[in-house]
């Protein structure tokens, strides 16, 4: 049967990795000169320090934690599902790992996707393991490009301190209320789908693209956030989703997302009304 390995951006806790049968490799977080494996520092942790002024740093994991990861497979078909290429060295990393360790089973996939859109991915090919790996990749291949995610960023501070934005950029959108509407493009990267000015305007546009999207119903919505629900709650709220799954957003985009964030994950009918840019 099919091995399915993660990396811990997929927001799936370790108790749901045993029950789905899924081995997570964590990311790095790293505050002044301590480095954290991700699965062991809480996000409840996480983003007490982020806010109190402490800026960390992420890292993809080793190439030694991937070998040791591949070697657990003992020989058996593996597939390994990683946050995307263009906000990471994790792909890079995993599979210089396949290639120095000889594993020729082991399959990387980059799923030019993070957060709670790679938990999806992961949960289907959980579902389909019985399958052939080459099987599983075709439904994954087509399953991504209908991966839909919509978020706003309550502060540009810390995209400005990640270095994905300049400081004059940061200083004048945070003195004007803006808030930046951001979104995952096809080719896996982080990139701003518009802007609001204040919070309300914010909830109110992500709740207007809610109401736009052709859902698919075999595959479920889910909510994020950063430090707070309080957001993303009123954002459940607005689209008539108030039971649905809310995930905190991992440490690893939490570093450039910052506080206050909220949005929303979903998979559209077709590729065609899953446009993500």
């Amino acid at each position: 049967m099919l091995q399915i390995i993660t990396d811990s951006s997929a927001e799936i806790s370790e108790a749901e990795a045993a029950a789905l049968g899924v081995k997570i490799v964590p990311l790095v977080v790293i505050f002044g000169e301590q480095a954290y494996e991700e699965t062991a520092l809480t996000k409840e942790e996480f983003y007490t320090r982020l806010i109190s002024g402490e800026f960390p740093h992420t890292s993809q994991p080793s190439e030694e934690a991937f070998t040791r990861a591949f070697a657990e497979t003992n020989g058996e078909e593996a597939l390994v599902i990683l946050i995307s290429s263009a906000l990471s060295g994790t792909v890079n990393t995993a599979r210089l790992a396949v290639r120095d360790g000889g594993f020729s089973k082991v399959h990387v996939y980059d799923s030019l996707c993070t957060t709670a859109m790679l938990r999806i991915l992961v949960e289907t090919a959980a579902k389909n393991r019985e399958k052939p790996v080459e099987e599983v990749i075709s439904i994954l291949d087509e399953l991504r490009p209908r991966i839909h995610l919509r978020a706003y960023v309550d502060t540009l501070e810390y995209l400005y301190k990640g270095g994905r934005l300049k400081k004059s950029v940061a200083i004048v959108g945070d003195l004007l209320g803006v808030k930046p509407i951001v979104t995952v493009s096809l080719d896996g990267a982080v990139i701003m789908a518009g802007r609001a000015h204040g919070r309300k305007r914010a909830l109110k546009e992500l709740a207007e693209l809610f109401g736009r999207e052709e859902l698919d119903p075999a595959y479920p919505v889910y909510f994020l956030c950063s430090d707070r629900e309080d957001p993303a709650r009123a954002l459940m709220q607005a689209v008539n989703r108030e039971n649905a799954a809310i995930f905190q957003i991992c440490c690893a985009v939490g570093t450039h997302i910052g506080p206050n964030a909220a949005g929303y994950v979903c998979v559209a009918r077709s590729a065609k009304t899953a446009k993500r840019c």
